[in-house]
C-alpha cells in the first residue's frame, strides 16, 4: 500500500511537471520575441513634415511589460510681432525633438492585435524635449540684427500614451498603425538666447504637445 502511494505521488509529480513543460512550450510557440519598428508620418503640432520613429522589443513573459523608445523631430518657422510696436518683429526658426522611453502590452484578439502603452521623458534619462532656435530681430523697421541662437534642453517632463492596431500574417509578421500622444507644458524657446535681451517685447512661448501617427511592422523570432 505504501509503495502504491509513493508511486501515485511520483506519477502526479511527473504529470504536473509534464503539464508545466507543455504549457511553457505552448506559450513559447504562441508568443515570440518580437521586434517593432515604426516610422512617423505625422505630428499634429508640427506645421510641416516630420521625421521620427518608434521601436520596441516584445517578449513572451506574462505580466512583465515590453519596452520601447519613441522620437519625433520637426521644424517650425514663425514671425512674432511686438504687441506694442507693429514695426518690430522677431523671426524664429526652431527644430524641436521629443524623445521618450516607453512600456507596453500586446493584447491579442481573434483578428487584430491591440498594443497599449505609456512613456516618459526627462533630462536625467537622456530624453525629453530639446529645441534649437535661430533668432533674427527687426526692431522698429531697422536692418535686421545678426542671427542669434537659443539651444534649450528643457527639464520639463514629457508623458506619452499610445496604442497600435496590428494585423498579423503567418504568426511572424504584423503590420500596424499607431498613435502616440505626447504631452508637456509650454516652452519659452528663446529663454536661453545668446547675445543679450530683445529690444522689443515678444511672446515666444510654444506649446508643442501633440500626437504622432506611425506605421510599422513587427517581426517575430
Amino acid at each position: 500500500m505504501l509503495n502504491r502511494t509513493k508511486y501515485f505521488r511520483k506519477l502526479c509529480l511527473s504529470g504536473s511537471f509534464l503539464l508545466v513543460l507543455l504549457s511553457l512550450s505552448s506559450t513559447a510557440n504562441a508568443q515570440f520575441i518580437g521586434i517593432n519598428a515604426d516610422v512617423a508620418i505625422d505630428y499634429s503640432a508640427a506645421p510641416g513634415s516630420v521625421s521620427g520613429y518608434s521601436v520596441g522589443i516584445s517578449h513572451p513573459a506574462p505580466f512583465i511589460p515590453n519596452i520601447g523608445y519613441s522620437s519625433v523631430s520637426f521644424k517650425d518657422k514663425d514671425t512674432v510681432t511686438d504687441s506694442s510696436e507693429s514695426t518690430s518683429s522677431v523671426l524664429l526658426e526652431t527644430t524641436t525633438t521629443i524623445k521618450t522611453i516607453n512600456f507596453f502590452y500586446n493584447i491579442p484578439f481573434p483578428v487584430v492585435t491591440i498594443t497599449v502603452g505609456f512613456g516618459y521623458g526627462s533630462d536625467n534619462l537622456n530624453t525629453g524635449v530639446e529645441t534649437k532656435t535661430t533668432i533674427v530681430e527687426t526692431f522698429r523697421g531697422r536692418t535686421p540684427k545678426a542671427q542669434q541662437t537659443s539651444d534649450l534642453e528643457t527639464s520639463v517632463p514629457v508623458s506619452e500614451v499610445f496604442f497600435h492596431i496590428g494585423l498579423p500574417f503567418w504568426n511572424t509578421v504584423e503590420f500596424h498603425l499607431g498613435y502616440h500622444l505626447m504631452s508637456f507644458t509650454s516652452i519659452d524657446i528663446t529663454s536661453n538666447k545668446s547675445g543679450g535681451n530683445f529690444e522689443g517685447t515678444y511672446n515666444t512661448k510654444k506649446n508643442y504637445s501633440g500626437g504622432m501617427t506611425t506605421i510599422g511592422v513587427q517581426v517575430a523570432f
